[in-house]
């Protein structure tokens, strides 16, 4: 399997993961070194997205969370987003890329998430009376999409309109 677009991850040890799973030649990554995104680092990252297109994948933790908000922000929320479960990790000391499984990796790469922040599918009103904004409910729509269950309630808002989805489409994920 051949990634067409360059990936961003925070570290060395994502590199070398993804390298050894999918071949030096099939991928290429960027790395941001943890939260030290420079502005030169997001301007190669605009051009980059620009020819290549870019797929954002980080950690499924707080900093990890904070860096795709940077960078999706910065790019105007056009490029891919890839998410692993970090419930699948084994390693309990470290929730990260390197620590995923080669499958989930796969799996999170072929799933990919396009943001599109033009329009607001569903209102603060809706996302209140729907009671999406529950801790069970928040928890199962961040488990459907592999987003950080400790995700809240402001950014869960806005990615549920980023991917366009209904009150309607909320409640079938919360049925499943």
């Amino acid at each position: 399997m051949k990634i067409m677009q360059v990936v961003v991850v925070e570290g060395f040890s994502d590199t070398i993961k993804l390298k050894k799973i999918f071949g030096k030649e099939n991928i290429d990554t960027i790395e941001t070194n943890g939260l030290a995104i420079t502005n030169q680092k997001l301007n190669l990252l605009a051009d980059l997205n620009k020819t290549r297109g870019l797929i954002i994948f980080t950690d499924p933790d707080g900093p990890g969370i904070k860096i795709r908000d940077i960078i999706n922000t910065y790019l105007n929320f056009k490029c891919f987003n890839a998410f692993i479960n970090k419930k699948t990790i084994k390693n309990s000391k470290k929730i990260g890329i390197a620590e995923a499984s080669d499958e989930e990796i796969k799996r999170a790469l072929n799933e990919l998430i396009i943001f599109n922040k033009n329009e607001e599918s569903l209102s603060w009103n809706e996302f209140l009376i729907n009671n999406f904004f529950e801790a069970s409910n928040r928890k199962k729509i961040a488990e459907h999409f592999n987003w950080s269950e400790k995700i809240n309630n402001k950014r869960l808002f806005k990615w549920l309109n980023y991917l366009n989805l209904s009150a309607h489409d909320i409640k079938k994920i919360l049925e499943e």
